[in-house]
């Protein structure tokens, strides 16, 4: 088969997951906005759907929405501060993974069309526009932006009509999580595994990654083989 495009998955694919450093950035922003940390990360982890979901189109919205449950008026300078932090945090998670970039380039020096799909809260396609794969990657789309997530097929139809190619001729390299996998095969993709044994595979997120029986890669340099087969 001679597939015309790869379309990605980010955390855990392009570049490291975001958990390792959630803790840290919720007693941060707790700090600033004055706020009792244990309250305000277990009211920040119940707005994570909402915020995937384009609820918040401002990382200000976000943070204010929060507060508002807390009964907390934030100020302009708190405000400030936290979106400071939350960017901070956002755009060092946003750092390629080793060996991410070359093989992108390669993809796009060789005239393949590349998609992004991510399922992610807007301070990514707010911080996209900076990143190193913002030249490389022709259709980057993000759940907040489009309020439609993973595993829903209506996101795999928007990528693949954004790049102007039919799912069949279409790679998605991606680590498993939240059965995105399944779910681009059913829309007629080609889904291929990363094996990322950094992540931790006993989450239910990952499920579908330590069942997977289809194709797998252990690294992104692979892709090249997979497109020139």
């Amino acid at each position: 088969m001679n597939y015309s495009a790869v379309i990605f998955d980010l955390f855990g694919t392009l570049v490291d997951d975001f958990v390792s450093s959630v803790g840290q950035m919720h007693s941060e922003l707790a700090a600033v906005l004055k706020l009792p940390v244990e309250q305000f990360m277990q009211l920040w982890r119940q707005t994570a759907e909402m915020r995937t979901l384009g609820a918040f189109q401002t990382v200000e919205a976000s943070i204010e929405y929060v507060g508002g449950l807390m009964d907390v008026q934030v100020t302009v300078e708190q405000m400030a501060k936290a979106v400071e932090i939350r960017l901070r945090y956002t755009r060092r998670a946003l750092e390629p993974r080793p060996h991410a970039i070359a093989p992108l380039e390669q993809l796009k020096n060789e005239g393949n069309k590349i998609g992004l799909l991510s399922n992610c809260s807007i301070e990514i396609p707010i911080l996209w526009p900076e990143t190193a794969f913002a030249d490389l990657i022709d259709s980057p789309i993000f759940s907040s932006r489009e309020r439609l997530k993973k595993p829903d097929p209506r996101i795999y139809h928007l990528v693949c009509e954004r790049l102007d190619v039919m799912p069949e001729n279409c790679l998605y390299i991606a680590d498993g999580e939240n059965h995105e996998l399944t779910a681009a095969a059913k829309v007629g993709l080609h889904p291929v595994l990363i094996r990322n044994l950094s992540r931790d595979n006993g989450s239910e997120l990952l499920r579908e990654a330590r069942e997977w029986q289809g194709d797998s890669i252990g690294s992104l340099t692979e892709v090249l083989q997979l497109v020139r087969d």
